[in-house]
């Protein structure tokens, strides 16, 4: 959290610095190339602001920013070349040849660094430029990466007849096209892996996948739904309901999100959001889509549910009387074995059982169970999703503080998991919660 804190912050600094644009500086990917660059991952880092340039090739930012993880790199002849192509498209920002400097200085050539100083508009440019003329002869003809220090080189006045823009282009075609679709083919080569787990039921396995799929292409809504895919299959519905939600906008499948949105809405026993999935579903699907039937005889199932409900809401008073009376019984019954089965467990506490409790409205049994899965060593996913399940609990029983101070935790210790945004969602209405308390209705599960 701390590297990740110290990261944003680097960036928003420097964005006000050298006047990023708002834009930029809100670009998800440049936070997340901030954090692989500050957990030591480049290739990573690099990736980010490759996408970038995909989409905009002349980003004087994002050249910026990767030469300065080619300096961490010690690539030097790549920062040069970066450095050099962030001041061509923005020829004010003077971090830019001051990077460039930087880089000849590493070098141990200080010539040349004064030389790139000296470009910078602020800098006496219609005096100074002509200095770059006699560091022609100086070439760095040692170096193995000359090429690329050469390349981006647009010194104005001398030699024209060396036509130094070719090699600009070379270079700039190396920067921009060529990575990114390594980074592409990288991402295509994943999903094609999780599809083949997922096919072949290994649905633990291909859970790590979808996570790295989304580190290197954050928001990336094709891993979200097939991670959606994946949670229903495990049973874990809490989390297929998050990932589906983030998969709608999938191109390939989006649509079949919905379909199993109301799937896990029919499992949760949550009606009316399962007939507005399927109602989702059914509008978009085509003819001979594969669950179209299906869909259609469980809405028609669900629409004729609620017109045999109707004429019971048409009753009076005294009938609907005896249906809470009825309901008032018949809850001990269902309740009093669900929570003698607390302790049954042969194995020990397990995530599945306290789930069960949770669900059924045994709050204590399961808050109980929770706690001892925390002392357990537990997979990360796992601790962190009990976590936000004890907070829940915690806010159900009323106490608030106890709520807060969970997915706090989950927000500090885990900020890029899959429940990082939605403890941050509950933290905020439990802070709300504790200081309203007094106003709010004793509400009770059903």
């Amino acid at each position: 959290m701390v590297k990740s804190f110290f990261a944003s912050a680097s960036i928003l600094t420097f964005a006000v610095l050298i006047g990023f644009s708002s834009s930029f500086a809100a670009d998800p990917r440049v936070e997340q190339g901030a954090r692989f660059e500050a957990k030591g991952e480049y290739e990573k880092a690099l990736g980010e602001y490759r996408s970038i340039l995909a989409d905009d090739p002349r980003n004087s930012e994002a050249y910026y920013l990767a030469a300065q993880v080619r300096m961490k790199m010690k690539d030097y002849s790549g920062a040069l070349a970066n450095f050099r192509l962030a001041y061509r498209y923005n020829p004010s920002m003077s971090e830019a040849y001051e990077g460039a400097a930087r880089v000849y200085e590493a070098l141990g050539q200080k010539p040349k660094a004064e030389a790139e100083r000296a470009k910078d508009p602020k800098n006496n440019p219609v005096t100074e430029a002509p200095a770059a003329a006699p560091e022609e002869p100086v070439v760095e003809q040692p170096k193995v990466a000359e090429k690329k220090v050469e390349a981006p080189v647009e010194e104005p006045a001398p030699q024209p007849a060396k036509v130094k823009q070719e090699p600009v282009k070379e270079v700039k075609a190396e920067l921009e096209k060529e990575p990114v679709k390594d980074a592409k083919s990288e991402v295509e080569e994943l999903f094609e892996k999780g599809k083949a787990l997922f096919d072949e039921g290994k649905y633990k396995e291909v859970v790590p996948v979808w996570r790295e799929i989304l580190a290197k292409r954050p928001g990336d809504p094709g891993a979200y739904f097939y991670a959606g895919l994946t949670r229903f299959e495990l049973g874990e519905y809490d989390k297929a309901e998050y990932n589906l939600k983030k998969g709608l906008t999938f191109k390939e499948r989006g649509n079949d999100a919905n379909y199993f949105l109301a799937l896990v809405y029919e499992k949760g026993k949550r009606k009316e959001l399962e007939k507005k999935y399927l109602d989702a579903y059914l509008k978009k699907a085509a003819p001979s889509a594969v669950f179209r039937a299906t869909a259609e005889s469980r809405l028609a199932e669900l629409r004729g549910d609620a017109v045999e409900a109707k004429p019971e809401a048409e009753k009076p008073a005294a009938p609907v009387q005896e249906k809470v009376e009825a309901k008032v019984e018949k809850e001990p019954k269902e309740k009093a074995p669900k929570k003698k089965a607390a302790p049954v467990s042969d194995d020990g506490p397990t995530i599945e059982v306290a789930n069960m409790l949770f669900k059924s409205g045994n709050l204590e049994p399961a808050l109980q169970m929770y706690k001892q899965l925390l002392d357990t060593e537990l997979e990360p996913e796992e601790r962190y999703f009990a976590m936000l399940q004890m907070g829940n609990i915690y806010r159900e029983l009323r106490d608030f503080h106890s709520a807060v101070n969970r997915y706090r935790i989950i927000v500090q210790e885990f900020p890029d998991s899959d429940w990082a945004t939605e403890a941050e969602r509950a933290q905020l209405e439990a802070i709300w919660q504790e200081k309203h308390a007094s106003e709010l209705p004793r509400a009770t599960r059903r």
